[in-house]
Order: C-alpha cells, then sequence, then structure tokens
C-alpha cells in the first residue's frame, strides 16, 4: 500500500514534467507575439513614414499582423486559462509584451526609412508566420464587407 506522501510526490512530479512542455511553448508563442506587435507598430508608423507608393501595402501589412497577432493572443490565453490563471492575471502578461515591443519597433524605426526593402522583410515575416493563412482569410473577409 502506497502512503499519502508518495501520492503528493508523485502528482508533483508529474505537475513538474507536464509544466515544462507547457512553461516552453508559452514562451516561444510569447516571443512570436512579441514580434508581431514589434512589427505592427513599424508598419503603423511606416504607413506615414513610407513613399506614397507604399502606403497601401503598409496598411495592409499593419491589418494582417494585427489579425495573426489577435489569434496568437487567443491561443496564449486559452493555455493560461488552461492552467488556472485569470483573465486579470492574463492581461499584464500582454501588457509587457506590447510594452517591450514598442521598444524594440522605436529602435528599429531610428534606423529604418519604411522603403520597398523594409517592406519585403516585414511580409516575409508575416507571412512565415503559422496564422498567416487565418489572419489574411479575416482580413479579406473584413474588407468585403465594407
Amino acid at each position: 500500500m502506497r502512503k499519502p506522501r508518495d501520492f503528493v510526490i508523485l502528482l508533483l512530479l508529474v505537475g513538474t514534467v507536464f509544466s515544462l512542455p507547457v512553461r516552453a511553448g508559452i514562451e516561444d508563442m510569447a516571443s512570436n507575439l512579441q514580434k508581431l506587435y514589434m512589427w505592427e507598430k513599424i508598419a503603423s508608423a511606416c504607413k506615414t513614414k513610407s513613399p506614397t507608393e507604399l502606403k497601401q501595402e503598409w496598411t495592409v501589412i499593419e491589418m494582417i499582423v494585427y489579425a495573426e497577432a489577435a489569434l496568437w493572443e487567443g491561443n496564449i490565453s486559452a493555455v493560461l486559462r488552461s492552467g488556472g490563471r485569470t483573465e486579470p492575471q492574463i492581461r499584464p502578461f500582454f501588457e509587457d509584451l506590447k510594452w517591450s515591443a514598442d521598444v524594440l519597433a522605436r529602435g528599429k524605426l531610428d534606423r529604418m526609412p519604411c522603403h520597398a526593402d523594409d517592406k519585403d522583410r516585414a511580409v516575409r515575416f508575416m507571412v512565415s508566420d503559422p496564422a498567416f493563412n487565418d489572419a489574411s482569410e479575416q482580413v479579406l473577409e473584413a474588407s468585403n464587407y465594407r
């Protein structure tokens, strides 16, 4: 017969083993979301800073990156809620990511003229995101309703 102490130790070990991949997954997801927030800020600034012929393209990039970020926020929120976090505990997580992304974006914008090569770099990042297809469909559907 097992002692209650053994059962508690087993539960602690199982919880530790299962939380490590989730923590690593959340960190990867958060890093990706931070980059999306950064590119959203960059695209927003580049709409006004770029040459006239690129303004519309920066607008589309901003919309798609915003939709990608929203999808990632939903996924991360679901994972955090499944781990027992509440909305008041989750909200600061996203606020911190947005703040650090803003700092990163300002640093990049100081060196970025928002020309075609910068737009191409943003597009490469945007289309490489796993949420790109869903996000671009959402943006396309929203633009059809206008």
